[in-house]
């Protein structure tokens, strides 16, 4: 048997893996699209690009880009793409220009696609990895208690199974190159920077500056000899991802203007960004991060001014658009972030869920508000050719709506899910933003052609040593079926016998709750090793298999061990 406590499988934190059960390539579609979005794939045509004397950048080997710097007896990579394909296939693009060895890795932040392919470039241990002091543990958060919704959005985000012609880019690159057969490996950094670190390797002189902004461990590097910066995702060719709609902690949009701020002030001569293409010129790079940054703080701002008037989220988004100045920038269209998005973020951040409507405080249930919508109409027959009307005269986002009440009143009408998916197309042959283009388009097929979404990646053992055990542990409170635990209170314990660690399990009446050591009252230990728990927990190891062999054994009442374990939600 294969224990359903032990479906905690791996998830590459916010950048997250997207796929579906069927990883065959879609066919291509020829499918409308506006033609600005077409024009901004020319930003990831395929190269290496020399940004300046031993500076070059591969763009358009993947969602993000990897850059060399080449110094005296070594070269340097900061950044290593998200699977070991793309950064083995980066590194044989590199190694067109030069054989020297690699003399060390920096990480700007903890994203996949910037850390997941880095076992291409070396072993573990073999050259120094550098990143903030932050980023392993946001690496070593791969186990992810909320692993199968990431993965669900991020699937349609990226529109990792469109075909070609539905999915044309995705924003900030050419497509994310993950699959079922990928391969992730990120080394864990061993150098670390708090606030700034100034270093010389392989005759480079360089500085590391923590920039906190997409994420709290970003950092950016800077060649002082060279004047160029490399500014990690605090800054790419569209307008930025204040809020990404995979869904996220709050991205605090001050500290990213501040930290686009103290890019400024190094008055660079070339900015390579990890994402689109490098930027040139003093003056010009100068102009772009001045619009970056005001165009953050006035979305910022703005919001703050009109949340402050009373005014609800939906208000808002009415009310704050970029001036012109910054809207017809090329460097802050929206094909990654949208400012709507980022204004309902900004109010969230602020001050939550609650809009400030009195009617919103405690609305009524989805299927309440459908029958009463379904009365209003006058009859559910009627609300269904309200819709359809709806489509027929070109408004696919109030079919859609109206769709959400048809769908709760008539859960398995197959014409109902046709509707939506319908709707759900029209809206994404003119959406420009891939995130949000690719959002329905994968939407649409899950409603026409049952879609399922989630697939496992597998992770290395290697890997898998460099991960604390205490997080597959971690992970496993936010899958307990609560409602068949009411009456429960138990406990198991784990010990591990390579390292001497041991930890017990409580289920208490509906909760879960992880202690470091065992119990005393514990109804079973399981015996194992660390390595065989992480391998069985990722999914890459039979436990049935383990149990059989001398790989897990289970001390005191094995039925009840089982019994616990299998209060835990199967995740597929």
């Amino acid at each position: 048997m294969r224990y359903p406590a032990l479906f905690l499988v791996m998830v590459v934190s916010a950048a997250a893996l997207a796929a579906c059960g069927d990883s065959s390539a879609p066919a291509p579609r020829d499918t409308p699209a506006p033609d600005a979005l077409r024009e901004h794939s020319k930003l990831f045509e395929k190269e290496v690009v020399e940004v300046t004397d031993g500076v070059y950048v591969a763009v358009g080997f993947g969602l993000a880009n990897s850059i060399m710097l080449e110094g005296d007896d070594g070269i340097i990579i900061v950044d290593t793409m998200e699977t070991v394909a793309e950064g083995e296939a980066v590194l044989a693009a590199f190694r067109e220009i030069t054989d020297k060895p690699i003399a060390a890795i920096i990480y700007t932040h903890n994203h996949a696609d910037h850390v997941f392919g880095a076992r291409a470039f070396a072993a573990p241990g073999e050259v120094p990895v550098y990143a903030h002091q932050s980023t392993g543990y946001y690496i070593n958060r791969v186990v992810n208690q909320i692993r199968p919704i990431i993965t669900t959005r991020s699937m349609r985000m990226f529109g990792h199974h469109l075909p070609e012609g539905e999915r044309i880019n995705d924003g900030i690159g050419p497509h994310l190159g993950v699959s079922e057969e990928s391969t992730l490996f990120a080394l864990p950094p061993d150098h670390t920077v708090d606030e700034r670190m100034e270093t010389t390797i392989a005759g480079i002189r360089l500085e590391l500056v923590h920039a906190p902004g997409e994420t709290e461990d970003q950092l950016f590097v800077w060649l002082p000899e060279k004047k160029v910066v490399l500014s990690g995702d605090n800054i790419y060719q569209t307008f930025p991802n204040l809020y990404t709609i995979r869904g996220t902690y709050y991205r605090d949009v001050q500290k990213w203007a501040a930290s686009l701020d103290k890019i400024r002030a190094l008055d660079a001569e070339f900015l390579v960004p990890s994402h689109t293409r490098p930027l040139s010129g003093r003056e010009r790079i100068q102009d772009t991060l001045t619009d970056y940054r005001d165009a953050i703080q006035y979305v910022h701002d703005q919001t703050l001014r009109h949340m402050n008037k009373g005014l609800t989220p939906d208000q808002i988004v009415e009310r704050v658009q970029l001036p012109p100045h910054l809207a017809e920038s090329p460097w802050l269209q929206e094909f990654y972030g949208k400012v709507s998005w980022s204004v309902r973020s900004v109010f969230d951040g602020y001050l939550g869920w609650f809009d400030g409507n009195p009617s919103t405080l405690q609305p009524l249930t989805g299927d309440q508000q459908a029958r009463h919508m379904a009365e209003l109409a006058g009859g559910e027959q009627a609300l269904a050719d309200k819709a359809r009307a709806a489509l027929d005269q070109g408004d696919a986002q109030w079919a859609l709506n109206l769709s959400d009440h048809l769908r709760a009143l008539r859960p398995d009408d197959d014409a109902v899910n046709q509707l939506r998916a319908e709707a759900l197309r029209r809206l994404g042959e003119v959406e420009a933003n891939p995130n949000a283009r690719n959002y329905y388009f994968t939407a649409a097929r899950e409603e026409a052609d049952g879609l399922k979404p989630g697939f496992r990646t597998q992770a290395p053992e290697g890997f898998l040593d460099t991960l604390p055990i205490d997080n597959f542990l971690a992970a496993m409170p936010a899958f307990l079926k609560a409602e068949d635990t009411l009456d429960v209170h138990e406990k198991l314990g784990f010990q591990f016998a390579d390292s001497d660690r041991r930890f017990t399990l409580e289920i208490r009446r509906g909760v879960a709750q992880v202690h470091p050591g065992l119990a005393e009252d514990a109804v079973a230990v399981l015996h194992t090793r660390e390595p065989v728990w992480k391998a069985i927990a990722a999914g890459n190891r039979s436990a049935v298999t383990a149990l059989a062999g001398d790989d897990l054994d289970i001390d005191g009442d094995k039925i009840a061990a089982l019994r616990l374990l299998g209060y835990f939600e199967k995740v597929d």
